[in-house]
């Protein structure tokens, strides 16, 4: 019975946890067009909870970023493209795949697309949104 168990969690890690680990390329300081996977979190609380940071984002607000199965905080260029994801309250807690071009010397990702809850996102000029709208596609 402890062995089919055992099984069981063996097999949730390569079902579960290891494609949430994305860890970003190695290029050294070059930019990239990649895919991450992560989780949204807000950094400070993040931080607090876990190594006792002294955030106070009830005061200063929460910064929102993507944090890679490996423990990576990636970061996100500010734009219209990330806007839910700066502001957080739309996909706070939800695992994301995010393409984009990253910044190796910034922890940064300019997103392009992402997929969330098995949808995928992309900017509709019609919207002026990442709503993965057909509108305008006919």
């Amino acid at each position: 019975m402890a062995s089919k168990i055992f099984g069981i969690m063996f097999a949730l890690v390569f079902v579960i946890v290891l494609p949430l680990m994305a860890t970003p390329p190695d290029t050294g300081d070059k930019p990239v067009d990649t895919t991450l996977r992560g989780k949204l979190v807000c950094l400070g609380c993040d931080l607090k909870k876990a190594e006792g940071a002294r955030a106070s984002c009830k005061t200063y607000g929460h910064n929102h970023v993507l944090k890679t199965g490996d423990g990576l905080y990636i970061n996100f260029l500010e734009n219209q493209y990330a806007d839910d994801f700066v502001k957080g309250e739309k996909y706070q807690g939800k695992n994301l795949v995010v393409h984009g071009r990253y910044y190796p010397v910034a922890l940064l990702i300019d997103v392009e697309s992402f997929e969330v809850d098995g949808k995928k996102k992309s900017w509709c000029d019609h919207c002026k949104a990442m709503d993965g709208c057909a509108a305008m596609k006919k």
